[in-house]
């Protein structure tokens, strides 16, 4: 009976250092989360890597930054975008809003304002 007890007592200390634990490593993993703009008067730089982008014509060019294990959606206008490439993976800065209106598709879109 002492031994089931004692058991039960290491197995409460065991979890009760394991939740600590757990708050702490998604508390450094929400600080490493990217910040993002939530309006278009809002503006964020961001580095990463384009792992896609594509020019569309009159369309703009459209393209997906890779920051901290994060994709990111981001379009431009025809006349902003040029004739800038990018390689799969190339490194990338970028100053982006978030513009409602350019919503095109499932999850949100943002605006690059800049290339740095």
């Amino acid at each position: 009976m002492i031994r089931f007890i004692g058991l039960i007592a290491v197995l409460i200390i065991i979890a009760g250092c394991s939740d600590d634990n757990g708050s702490a490593s998604s508390q450094a993993a929400s600080a490493n989360q990217v910040v993002l703009p939530e309006d278009a008067s809002e503006r964020v730089s961001l580095t990463g890597e384009m792992s896609f982008w594509m020019y569309e014509g009159a369309a703009g060019c459209y393209g997906t930054l890779v920051s901290q294990g994060e994709e990111v959606q981001v379009w431009v206008d025809a006349d902003s975008c040029g004739d800038r490439e990018y390689e799969e993976n190339q490194s990338a800065t970028l100053e982006l809003t978030f513009d409602p209106q350019n919503q095109y598709g499932p999850g949100k879109t943002y605006t690059i304002t800049s290339f740095e």
